[in-house]
């Protein structure tokens, strides 16, 4: 299960607004627990009639409508609503966080989405629509008030999870819910969010546990699902994370970064070198010409070639490592230095193949 923190307790580089303004424009989630002093509830809520669509083709059935849509405007809530057990977290709208981010508190009418707590132990994120298809049998038209099953289908409605007083458990045919719903109060330090989307704007030791699943997409130190395990690009993915992902000032030393790849995975000099090379978000020395790979740090042009040239290969073929040397450094190629496109190539040779003499090199 993806691990939730509380925003408010995780040691940041940067503000808790920021980080909220960052998952916004990402559309990640952020979550609130879910209240403890109240029910929630799934409602049909009233959004918008479609007859402008439909062709009447008799005066009696235009009538008929009509006094459909009349009785309908009673109300601006369907009475129809329905308890909704085992809610873990609630999701926030953009329209919620952009507030949040403003005045630091949000005062909820409804959210479109939660998860709820499986018998898995996993969280499964719902929507109104998925939540009513899952878990209740569909409302018919009777339950409206509506003349006809057809005439429920002319109305277009959404479903949205509101929120009542924790003792108020049955909604009797008498009561429309829209007379029991409360808001919900939300602070800014009382928000949840999935750890693997703020790891950037954490402030991580060497020491903390990092594994590649842990990186995100926008981090150039990203390895795909189906490249993982297969090379030495695991290892320098999470240094180079650790190293230099998300930090803000002071950026380390290249030379520091040079030992600690000699002392962890015991790499001969040269070879360190063209690692961190590979790793530094802004190295010195010649990089690769298409931008759209790599554009600053160059570790993309590592799985970038892990994939094109060796994904889906059984048996080693030499051909490809002297392709992947002629795209990194030949004349037609990226134009990298010698020595980086040569250990380039022994770095992401996949693990199960030929590396050539154990020596140091």
């Amino acid at each position: 299960m993806k691990k939730l923190v509380e925003l408010s307790n995780v040691n940041l580089n940067t503000s808790v607004d920021d980080v909220i303004q960052h998952l916004l424009q990402e559309n990640k989630p952020v979550l609130i627990s879910a209240p403890v002093s109240k029910n929630i509830w799934a409602v049909y809520e009233r959004d918008i009639h479609k007859t402008h669509l439909i062709k009447y083709q008799t005066r009696d059935h235009v009538i008929q409508r009509k006094v459909s849509r009349e009785r309908f405007k009673r109300s601006e809530l369907f009475k129809f609503a329905s308890l909704v057990e085992n809610v873990e977290y609630l999701r926030l709208s953009n329209d919620d966080l952009i507030k949040l981010i403003r005045n630091g508190i949000v005062s909820l009418r409804f959210v479109s989405e939660l998860y709820l707590n499986t018998e898995s132990l996993e969280l499964e994120l719902m929507s109104g629509e998925q939540y009513i298809e899952k878990y209740e049998t569909p409302i018919n038209a009777k339950d409206l008030r509506i003349n006809s099953q057809s005439d429920f289908y002319d109305y277009k409605y959404n479903i949205k999870f509101f929120f009542t007083r924790k003792s108020f458990k049955f909604l009797s045919n008498t009561h429309f819910i829209v007379n029991e719903l409360e808001d919900l109060p939300t602070k800014i330090d009382s928000v949840y969010v999935f750890e693997r989307d703020i790891l950037s704007f954490v402030n991580q030791d060497f020491e903390r546990e990092i594994d590649t699943p842990d990186i995100p997409e926008t981090s150039p130190y990203y390895i795909k699902d189906f490249l993982s395990n297969k090379s030495d690009l695991d290892q320098l993915s999470i240094l180079g994370f650790r190293y230099y992902w998300g930090k803000t000032s002071k950026q380390p030393k290249a030379k520091g970064l040079v030992e600690l790849i000699i002392n962890q995975l015991s790499y001969a000099p040269k070879k360190a070198e063209a690692a961190a090379f590979f790793l530094n978000p802004n190295p010195n020395g010649l990089c690769g010409k298409t931008k759209s790979i790599a554009d600053g740090c160059q570790f993309p042009y590592l799985t970038y070639c892990l994939e094109r040239y060796w994904h889906g290969q059984e048996f080693y073929d030499k051909k490809i490592t002297f392709e992947i040397q002629e795209f990194l450094e030949g004349s037609e190629g990226e134009g990298f230095s010698s020595d980086n496109a040569k250990y380039a190539e022994l770095i992401l040779r996949p693990s199960k193949f030929p590396r050539g003499p154990k020596k140091r090199i």
